[in-house]
C-alpha cells in the first residue's frame, strides 16, 4: 500500500484517497471498536468518529513513526472518549486489591475460538471491560488507565481483577456446559 499517496490525497480533500483510507483502515480499527463497544451499531459508530477525526487531523501527521500506529491511536483515544461519556466509574480508592491468581483447566484454552472470548469479554460490566481492554489488550498501565479514565491506580487494579474473576467464572461455566452436552 502506498500511504505516502493515500495520505497526500486525503491532505488535499481527494474523495477516491480518502475511503481507500477509510477501506484501509476499516478490517483492524474496526475490531478494536468492536472490543470497546457494546454491539456493532456502536462500533460502527466510534469507528466513524474515529475516522472523521483521522480526517480532521491528518494535516499533523507529519510522516514520522507509523502511520497505522498514529490511527490505532486515534481509534483507542475515540473508543476510550465514547465509554468514559457512558460509563461512570465510582471514583472510591481501593489502594489494596488482592493479588490473586487465576487458574483454569488447561482443556478450555484448546476448546475456545476467539469469538468465543469476544463474546464472554462482552458480557462483562462496561466499566470492568474497559479496564482489561486498555491494560491486557492495549498494554497501558493502571496509571495511565487512572489518567484516561479520571480514576485512581487502585480503582483500576480492581476492575482488572474483577474481570479476571469473572472471565474465570464465566470459562468455568462454558467448561461445565461443553462437558455435560458431551455425557448426554
Amino acid at each position: 500500500m502506498h500511504w505516502n499517496t493515500i495520505i497526500q490525497g486525503c491532505k488535499q480533500q481527494n474523495p477516491q484517497s480518502q475511503e481507500e483510507l477509510y477501506r484501509a483502515c476499516h478490517a483492524g480499527m474496526f475490531k478494536l471498536c468492536i472490543r470497546y463497544a457494546t454491539d456493532l451499531d456502536e462500533a460502527a459508530a466510534i469507528f466513524n468518529e474515529a475516522m472523521l477525526k483521522v480526517f480532521k487531523t491528518l494535516q499533523q501527521f507529519e510522516g514520522r513513526g507509523d502511520f497505522m500506529g498514529w490511527v490505532r491511536r486515534i481509534v483507542v483515544n475515540t473508543c476510550i472518549d465514547h465509554c468514559r461519556r457512558q460509563a461512570k466509574f465510582t471514583h472510591s480508592s481501593i489502594d489494596q486489591v488482592p493479588d490473586e491468581r487465576f487458574s483454569l483447566n488447561p482443556d478450555i484454552y484448546e476448546r475456545l475460538s476467539a469469538r468465543d472470548v469476544m463474546g464472554l469479554l462482552q458480557e462483562l460490566p462496561r466499566n470492568t471491560a474497559l479496564v482489561f481492554n486498555l491494560f491486557v489488550l492495549d498494554g497501558y498501565k493502571h496509571e495511565e488507565i487512572g489518567q484516561l479514565l479520571g480514576i485512581s491506580g487502585g480503582t483500576s487494579k480492581w476492575h482488572l481483577n474483577e474481570a479476571r474473576r469473572l472471565l474465570k467464572h464465566k470459562l468455568e461455566n462454558l467448561l461445565k456446559k461443553e462437558i455435560y452436552s458431551n455425557v448426554i
